[in-house]
């Protein structure tokens, strides 16, 4: 009886070491080490593998940025754990950038930008310029004060007309003067816009008698489609 109780006692006794031995052997997190896991605050991803958003929802890893390389702003460059990580690296710091909108001075470069605004002011006349370039986001720029020249139709003599580089002078001439000089008879009619114009239009719709200009002092012109009169052989280069 002695020797059945002794060897009861040692059984129960192993069984329990043996208990005990396990629980010792088997970790609360099946075995990760706590050193090596980078995604214990959600998912089970570690910090180098999440996106912006999941990023930025982690309290144990930061979102790393780079600079924009042609200016705008930062951008995502990936994500890590600051507490055994380096931010990522930010590349492209030896790319050619295009020069600035603003540094554009003529309108072929301008407009050949999709990222630039050409922007123009009005000149004389219903006419426009280009006044410089911008970005598309950029306000308005202010036109500065033009003094426009007075219209060609407000001279009333040759002299004040042919003073003019963006007038020239129109003749009308009734052939019924009889004197003996080339041209003597014409006389000054009007002031009109522009340079002469002394080759027929492509599209000639006038259905008026053609105007008589004695040459070679004088010579037809051309406006709007139709004949304008009389001008100075001088004025469309005819000698």
């Amino acid at each position: 009886m002695r020797i059945e109780h002794t060897a009861r006692l040692f059984g129960l006794a192993l069984v329990f070491s043996l208990s005990a031995c396990g629980s010792v052997l088997q970790s609360p997190d099946a075995g990760t080490d706590s050193r090596t896991d980078t995604g214990s605050d959600g998912g089970g991803l570690a910090c180098r593998q999440l996106n912006e958003a999941d990023c930025r929802a982690r309290t144990d890893c930061a979102v790393g940025l780079c600079a924009a390389i042609c200016g705008g702003g930062s951008s995502f460059a990936g994500c890590y754990d600051p507490a055994s990580q380096t931010p990522p690296a930010c590349v492209g710091l030896g790319v050619a950038c295009p020069a600035p909108c603003s540094g554009l001075t003529d309108e072929a470069s301008c407009t050949a930008r999709s990222d630039c605004r050409a922007n123009y002011c009005a000149g004389c006349n219903g006419t426009s310029f280009f006044s410089g370039c911008s970005l598309p986001t950029d306000q308005a720029r202010t036109c500065p004060a033009i003094a426009c020249p007075a219209a060609c139709s407000l001279m009333t003599s040759r002299d004040s007309c042919d003073a003019r580089p963006d007038c020239h002078s129109v003749f009308v001439d009734p052939g019924t003067c009889g004197c003996a000089s080339v041209g003597c008879c014409a006389h000054f009619s009007r002031c009109a816009d522009g340079k002469a114009v002394c080759v027929p239009p492509p599209a000639f719709t006038c259905t008026t008698a053609k105007p008589y200009c004695e040459a070679p002092a004088y010579v037809v012109s051309y406006a709007a489609g139709c004949y304008e009169g009389c001008v100075p052989a001088a004025s469309c280069g005819v000698n």
